[in-house]
């Protein structure tokens, strides 16, 4: 139900952008028979636990002339019963930006984030930027850097024919790419090169070419005005009946502001695959199997809490990129020495990977780390 009555809420206002809840549009929000789905009454519980007042808005119900956003808000009676109604709120203090990646270039999304920024509204969730700029900001952390694969930008196709001197292989990587889509794996092949790719062009099918020193040049040439890409160094990295092998670890901040591990996930890839995506048809592993695994191939595996407090360092260092960043999720290899390696940096994870008792984790961690911004204004 719609209504023009207008909120002040006692309480500190946490506001969750998305469009994942029902919009004014929506019949639900005509008839007032409405519950957002279960992960956000977990949010939604833990932030009225911390003395926070929550309302989910999309991201053209703010209305910053007025100072006002429209959107669904818990109220609670005497009784303990809990009613969703469509409310109109002034501007909340701190804003979660749960956007889908494909609607974060929308223009009602980038003037929200635009009017936060010019009021000093805490707007958590934000992009890390290329993997460029992931990149050159670790560089200024050489502790950290050493796990990192050697990586330049990709200029021409003479920079792969080098690498390849000095690596077994070599990954082109679009700069804003995810899910493993675009990635080209280059190695030596006779007296010639072999080309992969998991999501390959438009059709988003499987790559595999063979082709000569003159045939790669021309290929790399075209695909250098198709995509921007970082050229990094390929490592040895474990398999599994033919299957690539690694780590995510996601990272969650608390109501401390410190960095938390919810899950430490193998994941494995398709077989003969040159990524492990889960996207790409990869599965997930635990820990007690990669042991296995390992010792099978006599691989002694790093202890799983250095991967965990490698993972919080690296997380700890992009926080002073970005101080209302809120997650993250890291790809780390293992090589067949027992090396990490850091594979790619999503700030943006997603938690499709993740059991149900860790995502209900993240999201009451995500009303933690409102408080805590709120509390740092």
């Amino acid at each position: 139900m719609d209504t023009e009555s207008w909120q002040a809420p006692k309480r500190p206002l946490f506001g969750v952008v998305t469009t994942s809840v029902a919009s004014r549009r929506d019949a639900a929000a005509a008839t007032g028979d409405y519950r957002p789905k279960p992960i956000w009454l977990t949010l939604e519980q833990r932030a009225h636990e911390l003395g926070l007042q929550t309302i989910f808005f999309h991201p053209d119900d703010a209305d910053f002339a007025r100072e006002r956003v429209h959107g669904w808000v818990c109220e609670r009676g005497e009784d303990g019963e809990e009613i969703w109604r469509r409310r109109y709120h002034r501007l909340p203090d701190v804003v979660f930006d749960n956007v889908f990646v494909h609607l974060a270039r929308r223009q009602d999304v980038l003037t929200l984030r635009r009017h936060c920024v010019k009021r000093g509204i805490p707007l958590f969730n934000p992009t890390l930027g290329s993997k460029t700029e992931l990149a050159d900001w670790l560089r200024r952390h050489p502790r950290l850097w050493r796990y990192h694969p050697d990586t330049v930008a990709f200029t021409e196709g003479a920079q792969a024919l080098d690498c390849l001197t000095r690596y077994p292989s070599v990954y082109l990587k679009p700069v804003y790419g995810s899910a493993g889509s675009g990635i080209l794996e280059l190695t030596r092949s006779g007296t010639g090169y072999r080309v992969r790719a998991a999501k390959y062009g438009r059709s988003k099918k499987p790559l595999d070419r063979t082709c000569s020193r003159a045939e790669l040049l021309r290929f790399l040439r075209r695909e250098r005005v198709r995509h921007t890409f970082i050229l990094q160094q390929g490592c040895d990295l474990l398999h599994v009946d033919g299957s690539k092998i690694d780590l995510r670890t996601h990272l969650q901040r608390d109501k401390n502001g410190d960095w938390v591990t919810v899950a430490l996930i193998v994941k494995q890839g398709q077989p003969d695959s040159i990524v492990s995506n889960y996207h790409a048809g990869g599965a997930t592993r635990d820990w007690e199997w990669l042991e296995r695994e390992a010792k099978r191939q006599e691989v002694e595996l790093p202890a799983r809490q250095h991967v965990i407090s490698l993972s919080e360092a690296i997380a700890a260092a992009y926080a002073k990129k970005a101080p209302t960043l809120a997650s993250l999720g890291l790809d780390i290899g293992i090589d067949l020495k027992g090396d990490l390696w850091l594979l790619d940096v999503n700030s943006r994870p997603g938690r499709n990977i993740l059991n149900d008792e860790q995502k209900e984790v993240c999201q009451r961690l995500n009303a933690e780390f409102a408080s805590y911004l709120i509390e740092l204004r």
